[in-house]
């Protein structure tokens, strides 16, 4: 089947989850046999890093090469998204309408290009392109959802792109096929659209045994998202220093862009920034303890299942339970209260390498049930 995705995230470079998610949906559709198309609607903000909107175009064109589209939003529709964001943000309390930043050539242009290349199916990238379904003739219209925006600022406890449920369910029942990316979320679709067909995919992750590394250090690897941010200072301040007390050696070695938001905090004894890596094993073969303490957001618990397909005995706050496949199954360890990390890395490193060697193959385990699961939802999708 030929398959057109559309998004205003571009997929290159892979920086951010929602890039990661749709590159991870793109190799399983070809991995099932499927002829995958990009269209790239490229919104650049008024005031832009010209430099990284270039990179990122070139990036993601050449990843595609021939089966790469192309539509770039006018600085012009651009001022008028923002009048109406910000109307919205003074009179309606931030929440924005469906269709409030969706272009107005899309439709025309997604027409014309299925009119050459005759699509089976379309997938749109979040809820404020779901417009597009209105007046398509593609035979199959699927929706990624990425997140839940429905209340999102009450969600998270602070101003932030935020919708009411009543848009969410407009959004929602434009789509004969969503597809969500975590257990919660997915009943709440279901409920907003009851005749829409939900699937909960996740996001697939490669599997990547590595070998017991037996130091004390804790690794995280994370852009520069806000809620990360706060996760990991509540981590520096309320647990890594309880850990150095018992360990006076462990170190937590930090990479990604949100060594550059923290770089001039009081970091304390034992952090390590290492920035940018080209690759998650430059910071993942560090360590066997990986962290995600993140106790906000919402959608899928990226930087968890992340550590898991590398490998890592991997420690989060709670609210990266919420929505995880089969969370009772789980290697995770999880809890909000210091003294209990403190206690299980006693318990893990003082094991020396029995509990570490077991909880890598609960791993194993682990990833290869989601993975399945994660495949066979997308051949329901197909299929139905």
């Amino acid at each position: 089947m030929k398959i057109l995705i559309v998004s205003k995230c571009p997929t290159h470079p892979t920086s951010a989850g929602n890039r990661w998610g749709i590159l991870a949906q793109t190799q399983i559709l070809k991995d099932l046999g499927n002829e995958i198309f990009f269209l790239y609607i490229d919104e650049r903000p008024m005031k832009h890093n010209s430099l990284e909107h270039l990179k990122a175009y070139e990036e993601t064109k050449a990843y595609w090469g021939e089966y790469f589209f192309y539509l770039r939003v006018s600085q012009l529709e651009k001022f008028y998204f923002n009048l109406i964001m910000k109307y919205n943000k003074r009179f309606h309390n931030g929440y924005q309408s469906c269709d409030v930043n969706y272009p107005h050539k899309l439709t025309a242009y997604v027409n014309r290009l299925d009119a050459q290349y005759d699509f089976d199916i379309c997938i749109v990238n979040y809820y404020y392109l779901t417009k597009l379904f209105e007046n398509i003739s593609i035979p199959k219209k699927a929706l990624f959802t990425h997140d839940c925006f429905a209340y999102k600022d009450l969600v998270v406890g602070e101003r932030t792109m935020a919708i009411d449920a009543n848009t969410e369910a407009k959004a929602m029942q434009r789509s004969p096929y969503i597809l969500a990316v975590q257990d919660q979320e997915k009943y709440y679709f279901e409920i907003l659209s009851p005749r829409s067909k939900v699937y909960n995919i996740y996001s697939k992750y490669t599997y990547q045994s590595s070998p017991v590394i037996g130091n004390h250090n804790i690794v995280f690897l994370s852009g520069n998202n806000s809620y990360n941010i706060n996760g990991l200072r509540w981590f520096l301040k309320e647990v890594f220093p309880l850990i150095r007390k018992h360990f006076v050696d462990a170190q937590c070695i930090i990479a990604g862009a949100i060594c550059q938001m923290i770089i001039n905090d009081d970091l304390g004894e034992g952090v390590k920034l290492i920035g940018y890596v080209d690759s998650p094993n430059v910071l993942y073969e560090q360590g066997d303890v990986a962290i995600n303490p993140t106790y906000q957001g919402t959608g899928l618990k990226i930087k968890t299942f992340e550590a898991i397909s590398y490998d890592k005995v991997t420690m989060v706050h709670p609210h990266s339970m919420k929505g995880v496949f089969e969370k009772d199954k789980t290697s995770l360890f999880f809890s909000d209260k210091p003294q209990d990390w403190i206690d299980f890395l006693v318990k893990l490193w003082r094991t020396k390498e029995i509990l570490i060697t077991d909880m890598k193959k609960s791993n194993g385990d682990y990833m290869r049930r989601m993975n399945e699961f994660i495949v066979n939802e997308y051949i329901r999708f197909l299929n139905d």
